[in-house]
């Protein structure tokens, strides 16, 4: 399946099933999957060295821009390139990373997505753009017991307002209303903090996982709904290369998403 079929299905389709029967269903977490190969993967999605990119106190680390298969017909180029070699403008970053975090990290430029930071070491990476402007990706540890997955619904409303009634209950009458439908947390699965009546701190269990996973999610309503979130899911048991702290790897991520987006 191409990337243009996955996001049509993704996020046209789920659309069309909403805009029919307008269902609010019960929130039920699992972990996400690639649905393409490897060879796939590496043939879409690829990396290219943009420079290194500068945090305050002079910490760097490497930056990355990510290719997508380019979902628009016809223009001749079979792959997004959204990105561009770094300036003093363009790789400074007003954000405190601390020194040793940053050996462990990298930092990615994801078409439709933005900026995301991942760990350094992990190389499986899927990544969608939609001729709407929306997006998806998913990076995984070698082993793929480990994730970071975002999305941003640009400026699709029903693919943006239903999953995000999730996180924001406070939409889910005019989601329905929209015909869109919605989820709902009837098992208590969640737990959220608002720093900001449009930004949600989420975390929550996946069955069967002795783990969390830890989140952000924002959304937009001011003429155009925009919902955009990232879910990261890592084992603070497991060993990473430096011996460090996972968990604090999460909320470094975590922070600066929010600071990001």
């Amino acid at each position: 399946m191409t990337s243009k079929l996955y996001l049509s299905l993704f996020f046209g389709l789920l659309a069309m099933v909403q805009l029919s029967h307008a269902e609010v269903e019960n929130f039920k977490p699992s972990f996400p999957k690639f649905y393409n190969s490897s060879a796939e993967r590496k043939a879409n999605n690829q990396l290219y060295y943009l420079g290194e990119a500068k945090f305050q106190d002079h910490v760097t680390l490497p930056f990355y821009g990510v290719t997508a298969e380019n979902p628009a017909d016809g223009d001749g180029e079979k792959l997004i390139r959204d990105f561009r070699k770094c300036t003093d403008e363009t790789c400074d970053f007003k954000f405190k990373l601390d020194a040793s975090q940053a050996k462990q990290l990298k930092l990615l430029a994801i078409p439709s997505i933005g900026l995301t930071l991942v760990p350094r070491h992990w190389q499986e990476i899927q990544a969608n753009a939609g001729a709407n402007g929306t997006g998806y990706a998913l990076i995984m540890s070698p082993d793929q017991q480990q994730a970071i997955e975002l999305s941003d619904s640009a400026f699709c409303v029903g693919c943006g307002m239903r999953p995000a009634t999730l996180f924001f209950p406070k939409l889910l009458k005019q989601s329905v209303e929209y015909e869109y439908g919605g989820y709902q947390d009837r098992n208590k699965l969640l737990t959220v903090v608002y720093p900001a009546k449009n930004v949600a701190f989420f975390s929550y269990q996946i069955p069967g996982l002795p783990y969390k996973t830890h989140g952000v999610a924002k959304y937009q309503d001011d003429g155009d709904f925009n919902f955009r979130e990232i879910q990261v899911t890592f084992n603070p048991q497991q060993t990473n290369q430096q011996h460090t702290n996972q968990q604090a790897l999460v909320t470094t991520i975590l922070n600066f998403y929010h600071y990001s987006h």
